[in-house]
């Protein structure tokens, strides 16, 4: 019998397999960039809407539809479809139900956030990880000194895409946090740097006698959706001018910053907050234990683009601690996040 491995065949017999499975399992991790730079090309090109949703199509007919190259395209799509994302059947394409999560009109689409992660500020950004080894410094900041942020205000259109990505990602998650947690005891819920309040509108949606504030830049809040118990605070959260609220949500705010400025972040929401208020940090936690985890791999990624770090339990409960604020507990959600709750003390 022989047994595929990431640089052909081999008989389970040979007596080096171990050694040759550890080199392969190196050589794959080397090359898995291959997979996740075909899946976003294929994202920004918007194959998956070009393929009609219960159809047959050649790579010949969505090269027209796409303009692009048939060869390349059945190439690029061949190396997804080993990944169950399409199916080649009976010469042509079709979706998957992986597929079908590229398409626009999907409600839980992941086009966007594919795209994002295509698109120069990222894909350009971690071409230069080694020179935040080096440094300490962003990869980022190789491409704009003063940060993502400055980044975007200068390329709109991937201003854009990174809204709709971070958007996308955010309705993933958003429902394991909703059934991870009772929102029912706050009156009033404010979500600090809340974005265009995906999160925030949908915790009033799961908690009808609850009112909300959005906090973020004016430009931001402007952005979203009306709802008559959504209240739009414009502010700095490093200024402070916070509003009073029986809860504080801090959603993928905290990993954006190192330990200073993220405790000047909290600081803030202290100066605000009542002594019965409650802080909730929606985040990835850096697991005590050896083994592959997202949040390690999001910790590397906050190296390159922001200078933000995910955190230990033990990180986060230091830098609450030296803010004013008390760990209470942290809940383990079904998605990658876990609600790390804190008082006041």
């Amino acid at each position: 019998m022989l047994v595929y491995g990431a640089l052909g065949y081999y008989s389970p017999l040979e007596p080096h397999m171990v050694e040759l499975t550890l080199h392969d399992s190196v050589l794959a991790l080397s090359t898995a960039f291959w997979g996740s730079r075909t899946l976003q090309v294929i994202a920004e090109l918007g194959i998956a809407d070009a393929l009609n949703n219960d159809a047959l199509e050649t790579a010949e007919q969505l090269a027209k539809k796409t303009g692009t190259d048939a060869d390349a395209l059945n190439r690029a799509l061949r190396l997804l479809a080993s990944h169950g994302i399409f199916e080649f059947r009976d010469g042509a394409w079709t979706h998957t139900a992986a597929s079908r999560l590229l398409r626009e009109d999907h409600p839980r689409s992941v086009r966007a956030f594919c795209r994002l992660m295509g698109a120069p500020a990222s894909w350009q950004s971690w071409s230069h990880l080694e020179h935040a080894v080096r440094t300490g410094q962003t990869a980022l900041s190789k491409l704009e000194r003063k940060g993502i942020f400055a980044y975007l205000t200068k390329h709109p259109e991937e201003s854009r895409i990174f809204n709709a990505g971070m958007a996308a990602k955010a309705q993933r998650d958003i429902p394991a946090l909703l059934e991870g947690y009772d929102f029912s005891a706050f009156k009033t819920i404010a979500d600090i740097g809340g974005g265009r309040g995906h999160l925030l509108l949908s915790i009033l949606g799961a908690t009808p006698n609850a009112t909300g504030i959005l906090f973020d830049q004016p430009h931001v809040i402007a952005e979203a959706a009306n709802e008559p118990r959504l209240k739009r605070h414009a502010g700095d959260f490093f200024q402070g001018d916070l509003p009073r609220a029986d809860a504080y949500l801090l959603m993928d705010i905290l990993h954006d910053w190192n330990d200073a400025d993220a405790a000047r972040i909290l600081t803030s929401i202290r100066r605000a907050a009542t002594a019965q208020s409650k802080l909730l940090i929606f985040e990835t936690i850096i697991p005590d234990i050896p083994g592959p985890h997202l949040a390690k791999a999001l910790d590397v990624n906050m190296l390159v683009m922001t200078g933000g770090r995910e955190r230990t339990v033990a990180q986060h409960g230091a830098l609450l601690k030296a803010t004013g604020f008390e760990l209470e507990r942290v809940k383990a959600t079904a998605s990658p996040y876990s609600i790390v709750q804190a008082r006041v003390v």
